[in-house]
């Protein structure tokens, strides 16, 4: 069965996107519980192991075949207490441990997060300027719907050629066409969105985006030494390599803690004793570390934390690899779209309707016509698209800093 389409039209800024965005993503909520359920370990890891009590009783006399005697001398019944004391500090070793990992989960959140929020916020701003580069082609498909029927009119008066009618047709047809794939990708970025916010059932969604957003962007104020530095310190992808390595090390201070063999102390009494009755007696049992003494655990340890330590690096590495690619593309996007001035397409908004008329007039000629609704249409759409890039790739820079450095 085909999906429900969407059945209204949500109007939202960006910051309406984002907050509905943290309050209702599928993906975000599963990972909190996963924070939820590191931070349940570690109350687990802090609880003391419980006290074992046993109770035995005599329960079929076999000299005088009764059950369940009640003469004192022939009845019998012991208790015995027992508490396992852990030593070598396991339990604030692994305390520790469980405690690294809800830092772990956390990092890990705050990654989803990062990389959640890029999405939104590119989806955003590409179906916003989407949807202004499709009004674009509204706009020259009326014009050109409006002068085919004038010309078709002429045409049957005998004013006009074939050619001219057949050329605005053409141009109509191709127009057409690109608007069509224009309006997949608006599907495709309504669907992502959608996805996003948690929109059940799925809306159509108009975004709202100040026209002057892109052009408060500028990258000098930010050296990419300094952005580096920045990376190092805010990327959770990086923090939660960084603590790995910790909880490996952890690890190992645990494995050897569980070395040490642990102490387990307690009490008996005995009703009817060997020695007499009522007996009471203490009880103290240790394993000895003949054979086992969790040698294999402690070099898998080991070998975890020099793995712990190659996987940093790579991510660290990765993590300057990452900013150097995005604030190249970011000076690219800047220089891009500072070429495009507003008052340049402001002027040919203008001259679109002057030019329209022109035509319908038959000042100028059909090719100069559809020249003009081709070089307009190709302008408006570079000027979107740039803007669109611009806004993107310092988000995109943004992301891979992991702090929100180029506010918009």
């Amino acid at each position: 069965m085909a999906a429900p389409l969407p059945t209204d039209t949500l109007r939202l800024t960006l910051a309406e996107a984002e907050q509905q965005f943290l309050n209702t993503n599928f993906q975000l909520l599963a990972q909190k519980f996963n924070v939820t359920a590191a931070q349940a370990l570690e109350v687990q890891a802090r609880l003391f192991d419980n006290p074992e009590v046993s109770l035995e009783r005599n329960v079929y006399n076999p000299y005088n075949h009764r059950f369940f005697e009640t003469n004192e001398d022939r009845k019998q019944w012991v208790a015995t207490y027992q508490q396992l004391i852990l030593l070598g500090g396991k339990r604030r070793k692994n305390v520790e441990y469980q405690r690294i990992g809800t830092e772990i989960e956390g990092h890990n959140f705050n990654d989803l997060v990062r990389t959640l929020h890029y999405e939104l916020r590119s989806n955003f701003v590409k179906l916003y300027y989407d949807q202004q580069t499709l009004s674009v082609y509204q706009r020259q498909r009326e014009a050109l719907q409006r002068t085919l029927t004038i010309y078709q009119a002429q045409l049957d008066k005998g004013n006009v050629s074939l050619k001219e009618v057949v050329r605005l047709k053409a141009a109509l047809f191709s127009l057409e066409s690109e608007r069509k794939e224009l309006a997949n990708d608006i599907s495709e970025y309504q669907a992502a969105l959608n996805l996003l916010l948690g929109n059940r059932p799925p809306r159509t969604l108009q975004p709202v985006l100040r026209a002057a957003t892109a052009n408060s962007l500028r990258l000098e104020s930010l050296p990419l030494a300094q952005a580096l530095e920045i990376a190092r310190e805010s990327r959770p992808d990086l923090r939660a390599a960084e603590a790995v390595n910790r909880q490996e090390q952890q690890n190992l201070r645990v494995q050897k803690a569980l070395a040490v063999p642990d102490l387990t102390v307690g009490g008996l009494y005995d009703f009817n004793g060997a020695v007499g009755k009522n007996y009471t007696g203490l009880t103290v049992g240790v394993p000895l570390p003949l054979f086992n003494r969790n040698q294999g655990n402690i070099k898998s340890a080991e070998a975890q934390i020099k793995a712990s330590e190659q996987a940093l690096n790579q991510q660290a590495t990765q993590v300057e690899t990452e900013v150097a690619e995005a604030y190249a593309k970011a000076a690219e996007a800047e220089r891009l779209a500072s070429s495009f001035p507003s008052a340049y397409f402001t002027d040919f908004n203008k001259l679109f309707e002057g030019v329209l008329t022109s035509y319908q007039r038959k000042a100028i000629s059909t090719l100069e016509f559809l020249d003009f609704l081709e070089s307009y249409k190709d302008n408006m759409v570079q000027l979107n698209d740039a803007r669109a890039e611009q806004l993107n790739a310092f988000e995109n820079l943004n992301q891979r800093l992991g702090r929100r450095v180029f506010a918009w």
